[in-house]
């Protein structure tokens, strides 16, 4: 049948079951369905009618009913396809509308093990195309953006063709009031091995070939790896794409502008050393790329000086400016003093002040008003998102037993799983305990679910701290949940229960619902952010962004960043990490510094699936249906879920960031740095403990693969217990099923707490040996929920050992103060989780970190074991131990970071197999040694010490001396004190910290301090970008 046959009309979608006596009818406008072997299958279809009727027709169609479609003078019988379909709704009054799409796709399971296809030919799976009416250029570009394979517009025709020919693509039915477009059904399998066929045979046949391109035989003969591939031919590699991309600066060519010179001198003055070669060229590009774009990038390893590359490019970009300029700087809250030193450097002349409150904002603006002078505004982002206090606006209704919407009225919904099943029911009280996406807006009116909490009025919402929002009249249900859990851990540990205190608060208000509670902590105020967007628009000529991975989600501060971002002029985002490893992680970062560019690719701000899709690593998992009495038919898949894996498209570099990034590492600073070495230290385990440790991995690996109801439920649990258990064999809890609640395995007590395992003897001789060089040690212990620091602060202490324990009671603020203080009282080792020091702040009075253990965020370990790793140490060398069990999980643990720190490697240019290898296991940690774990492979870890050997920045033997005597030259070079600013003489200052008090908290400023110089001799042993252009040229 043709298109053409039809009249402009709506058919009648009909079905129809006698025994149930069930009758539908509704009208479809379009319907696309697959001709084959005599069966019409129904891949997609809209059609219209009563909400009922029109819900009813979609359910049969999703459940692989039948339905047919009466025409003038036939009828088409259509099958649907179970569970196989993407449905949407419309709705217009009485009138709704449906659309049903066949998801076709292509298996992404396992190729081995008991549900993974083990067939050496995969089976076909259809994937539906739609495109342009009777377009082949379209559907061309189509059948590109499915197939991994590349292609060029060349084999355009014939690959549609061959595929044709090969009955791989074939075009559907398509009936449509309006037609303006086709269908097609294109056959693949997961390797894509049959478009890989098509092209091979078409360059063999001739049919198809590359323009200007030139075979040369034998030049891939020797080529085992993209390292050996790259060794070959990375001249030719680095001189195509330097003619096809210019750099706004090229440092080999071309000279520093003055204004940037003219910054770099009172940073000299002020702070006693100059901005190497790589930092002046890394600020100069800034600029440039600031007169081109609204915002620009400067991702910098830590320790490069982000910033004072941000605040002289900022500077030397407003040089050029008439008038005084009005700037912000966001950053996490322990860095606001930081940035007040670095401006006071920088920029000496300017107004430098930290802003907590909006009257402390306007403070500060009176005063640069007043003033010639330019004003840098320091806003913490918690500061800077923090407004008033939000409650939960639904009410609880007795007679329909739900909360409601306080706009529409209708039960506010959540989603529950039972059994695995997602199932929608009324929502309880839990579900507004603290404020969420999942729980921000109706999902029947879109109106948002929360509301001012006002101090002077009481409502039923109570918020008890450290714990949420509690319903008055049913708060008793609150106290029934923190007790259940209470006894369940009493059980556990044997100990006698210890109620929490958020419980005894919340007692008071089931005992007495009217009581009066003051909310804590509530106000009515503008947030800083949003105050400036309205009321300052237009007024803020810069804005620098610390640490702008921190931005990279839907979040209050995400937004707040994004709020001002809006309203500056000119912007600098300063990270040293923008990836955290997920496509996700970029999105809203890139849509909030790019959104021109986002929307050029076509990805819309509320398409974050469709950016992830093409941009990132998304593992779907389908149920294939194969029974014996279906062997005749084609595999049916059902999709049963999806999730984001790690890994990022290389794309996202060459659209988003190459025109507006710039990146920079330690080793583009040459000879100053000292020498850098990450050293893993294989321990072995006492052999009762070991026995004890397999027990345990055999029982893990028998639950993974026979009781595979519980596994993913159980397997967190088992990997913490098999992690740590080498560190503190004693003491540990069992490990639970989780529905019953009984024992799976009971760990055994094999050491005592008063005994040194191999760590601890390893670690006490290395920090005498590094105390008796007069050296200081950082000891970072990443599980914090066993006794590790204390044991170890102990042992120290027992031993005469001056020790300190950094725990998170400190405040983020005062943290880097309080490191000084301690290593003024003489403190040689520094104990603390390094997730506590993975941002912001220098420990350059500590030349050796070792690891006692690991935890398995990447991010977390890269930041942490660069702490001492500056460009302004003195140290000749920084030494980086990972402690580990032979033969344990750790040692598992250890190989595949090192595997994934060679892959972050690559992001900034550093090339290894081992990276490369590691970048195709797209999967968390976790799940990796969960994997190696119960497969049995990879039991031996490999040769860490040269995996680590490979990411180490190590100097020939006859540099060292000259690095040495560099270090001297710093320790010995006499103060030289710079002529004090003037101050301003209605402010008063207190000389004892360098900080001008106004007599209030919301507003603190900064005069300079003077540093003592450094001689500029030690420049004449710099590598600069221009000799390393040199040197590789």
């Amino acid at each position: 049948m043709k298109q053409e046959d039809y009249k402009p009309k709506l058919w009648d979608l009909t079905y129809r079951d006698i025994d149930r006596d069930i009758s539908l009818t509704t009208y479809a406008d379009t319907v696309v369905y697959d001709n084959e072997n005599g069966i019409q299958r129904l891949v997609a279809v809209r059609f219209g009618g009563y909400p009922e009727q029109v819900h009813a027709m979609s359910d049969v169609i999703y459940g692989g009913g039948q339905v047919v479609m009466e025409m003038e003078d036939s009828r088409i019988y259509l099958s649907g396809q179970t569970k196989q379909y993407r449905r949407l709704y419309t709705n217009d009054g009485l009138y709704t509308e449906a659309v049903l799409m066949l998801e076709g796709n292509r298996s992404i399971m396992d190729t081995g093990g008991e549900y993974g296809n083990t067939d050496k030919n995969p089976p076909l799976q259809p994937i539906y195309l739609y495109c342009e009416r009777d377009s082949t250029d379209s559907l061309f570009e189509e059948i590109d953006k499915v197939v991994s394979v590349p292609l060029i517009p060349e084999f355009r025709d014939y690959l549609i063709e061959e595929l044709k020919a090969r009955r791989l693509l074939a075009r559907l039915e398509v009936l449509s009031v309006n037609p303006s477009f086709d269908a097609w059904r294109l056959m693949l399998s997961m390797g894509e091995k049959e478009v890989i066929s098509v092209v091979e045979y078409g360059l063999e046949t001739g049919r198809i070939s590359i323009p200007n391109g030139r075979a040369k035989t034998g030049a891939f003969e020797n080529i085992t790896s993209v390292s050996t591939y790259l060794n070959q031919f990375g001249k030719t590699i680095a001189d195509r794409i330097q003619k096809q991309f210019h750099p706004l600066f090229d440092p080999s060519k071309e000279q520093v502008s003055k204004e940037i010179m003219a910054v770099n001198a009172d940073i000299q003055k002020h702070a006693g050393y100059p901005l190497y070669d790589a930092q002046l060229a890394v600020a100069e590009s800034i600029v440039r790329s600031l007169r081109r774009n609204k915002a620009a990038l400067c991702i910098a390893e830590c320790g490069t000086g982000k910033t004072k590359i941000g605040l002289t490019a900022l500077r030397a970009y407003q040089s050029r400016k008439e008038g005084k300029q009005f700037n912000i700087v966001l950053c996490p809250a322990h860095l606001p003093k930081k940035w007040l030193r670095e401006i006071a450097e920088t920029a000496p002349d300017a107004i430098a002040a930290q802003v907590k409150t909006v009257g402390g904002l306007q403070k500060a603006y009176s005063l640069f008003l007043q003033q010639d002078k330019d004003c840098y505004v320091v806003i913490t982002k918690e500061k800077a998102r923090d407004g008033y206090m939000r409650r939960p606006a639904v009410l609880y209704n007795k007679r329909k037993r739900a909360f409601l919407c306080p706009d529409c009225g209708s039960p506010v919904m959540e989603d529950i799983f039972n059994e695995g099943i997602k199932c929608e029911t009324e929502a309880s009280q839990f579900f507004f305990q603290k404020e969420n996406k999942k729980n921000h807006k109706c999902r029947n009116c879109g109106g948002v679910l929360w509301t001012v909490q006002e101090t002077e009025r009481q409502s039923q919402w109570v918020k008890i701290a450290n714990y949420g929002y509690v319903y008055r009249t049913l708060a008793r249900q609150h106290l029934d949940l923190i007790a259940k859990k209470v006894m369940l851990k009493s059980m556990r540990s044997k100990k006698e229960p210890v109620f929490p205190k958020e419980y005894y608060d919340i007692k008071v208000i089931a005992d007495n619902p009217d009581v009066i509670v003051k909310p804590v902590g509530a106000r009515r105020q503008c947030s800083l952010s949003a105050y400036i967007s309205k009321k300052m628009r237009g007024q803020v000529n810069g804005l620098i962004i610390d640490e702008l991975q921190d931005y990279n989600n839907n979040s209050g501060q995400g937004d707040a960043m994004n709020d001002l971002l809006g309203c500056a002029k000119r912007a600098i985002g300063l990270t040293g990490t923008l990836i955290n490893g997920y496509s996700q992680g970029i999105f809203y970062l890139l849509y909030r510094v790019s959104p021109r560019l986002m929307q050029i690719d076509d990805k819309m701000y509320t398409a974050t699936k469709k950016f992830n899709d093409e941009y990132g690593v998304t593992e779907t998992v389908y149920e294939a249906d194969s029974e014996e009495y279906r062997s005749n038919r084609r595999t049916v898949n059902r999709k049963l879920r999806e999730k984001q894996l790690p890994g990022v498209s290389p794309l996202v570099y060459s659209r988003f960031l190459m025109n507006n990034a710039v990146f920079l590492s330690l080793n583009d600073m040459g000879k100053q740095l000292p020498e850098y070495e990450e050293i893993p230290v294989e321990l072995e385990l006492p052999a009762d403990v070991f026995a004890e440790y397999k027990r345990i991995e055999d029982r893990f690996v028998d639950v993974m693969k026979y009781h595979r109801d519980i596994a993913q439920r159980v397997m967190s649990a088992f990997m913490s217990l098999l992690t740590v258990y080498p560190d503190q064999p004693y003491d540990m809890r069992p490990v639970l099923e989780p529905v019953a609640e009984t024992e799976l395995i009971q760990p055994e007590d094999t050491f005592s707490p008063e005994e040194l395992n191999a760590k601890d003897v390893w670690l006490l001789q290395k920090v005498r040996e590094k105390i008796a060089k007069r050296e200081r040690v950082v000891v970072y212990t990443s599980w914090v929920r066993i006794d590790t620091q204390d044991r170890l602060e102990k042992m120290f202490r027992d031993n005469g050992i001056s020790v300190a324990v950094l725990r998170s009671t400190v405040p983020t603020a005062k943290r880097e103060e309080w490191i000084q203080t301690q290593v003024g009282k003489g403190v040689r080792v520094l104990i603390t989780n390094p997730q506590l020091l993975e941002t912001g702040l220098d420990l350059n009075d500590f030349t050796t970190l070792i690891y006692y253990n690991i935890s398995y965020k990447l991010f977390t370990l890269r930041q942490s074991s660069r702490r001492s790793w500056r460009i302004n140490q003195k140290a000749p060398r920084i030494e980086v131990y990972f402690l580990y069990f032979k033969d344990v999980m750790q040692h598992r643990a250890i190989r595949l970071m090192a595997s994934k720190l060679a892959v972050a490697g690559i992001i900034e240019g550093n090339l290894t197999d081992e990276g490369l290898a590691a970048m195709s296991e797209c999967q968390d940690l976790t799940t990796l040694l969960a994997q190696e774990l119960t497969q049995g492979l990879k039991n031996e870890a490999g040769e860490l010490g040269g995996m680590f050997k490979k990411m180490s920045f190590l100097k020939p033997e006859e540099e060292k001396d000259t690095v040495e005597g560099e270090c001297t030259l710093l320790e010995t070079a006499e103060a030289s004190e710079p002529e004090s600013e003037e101050t301003e003489p209605e402010i008063g200052i207190d000389e004892t910290d360098g900080m001008i008090k106004t007599g209030s908290t919301d507003i603190s400023f900064v005069k300079p301090k003077s540093r003592a110089k450094k001689k500029a001799a030690i420049l004449e042993n710099q590598l600069s970008l221009f000799d390393f252009l040199e040197l590789t040229a």
